[in-house]
């Protein structure tokens, strides 16, 4: 029989768990498509467990959102402090190698489709309004066609979401688009 103090013990495990199995649904799935019965069996816990950690559907997305901006920030500031030198490109190399992390890019773009419930709205409008700030601060430009860092990011989601990488060998167009340098700056190889 599990004790009170082993149950307290495995919620940070169980909440990650969760969260992985909801990022793998919702990313395919989207918010209202996405199956909170799938996500408790995917990540071995009961429906009611997986309401007792995320008390609604809306709020195990948006956690589910804010794990990925998270990521993004984390592989941004991790770059940053490495780069020592150009941090325009550094920007570039990591949001590129992003798009590798597929269920990520999906899930930026399910949490676009789902902006019709204002607070997912209001979540999604901060952080492309922070990450476009991040980018344009790193493109010391602006928002000038010249240094368009923000729709290179913008572009390599899409990529993602449509698995382009996989199919540039095969279709000529794709490997253009994933080789197009959208700025002064060179694409790197992934």
């Amino acid at each position: 029989m599990t004790t009170e103090r082993e149950v307290q013990g495995q919620g940070a495990p169980r909440r990650e768990q969760i969260l992985a199995a909801a990022l793998t649904e919702f990313s395919h799935k989207g918010f209202h498509g996405g199956s909170t019965v799938t996500i408790a069996e995917t990540a071995g816990s009961s429906h009611p467990g997986l309401f007792r950690t995320f008390p609604t559907k809306k709020r195990l997305f948006l956690a589910v959102l804010e794990q990925a901006f998270a990521t993004i920030e984390q592989e941004l500031a991790v770059a940053d402090r490495a780069a020592g030198g150009d941090r325009l490109q550094v920007a570039v190399t990591v949001w590129r190698s992003l798009m590798e992390k597929r269920e990520l890019m999906l899930l930026l773009i399910q949490g676009y489709a789902a902006c019709e419930d204002s607070d997912i709205h209001d979540r999604m409008y901060r952080w492309t309004r922070e990450t476009f700030g991040r980018m344009e601060a790193l493109a010391k430009a602006g928002a000038e066609p010249e240094n368009p860092l923000f729709a290179t990011a913008m572009l390599y989601t899409v990529a993602s979401c449509m698995d382009l990488s996989a199919r540039a060998e095969g279709e000529a167009w794709a490997g253009r688009l994933l080789a197009s340098r959208a700025g002064p700056w060179k694409v790197p190889d992934i």
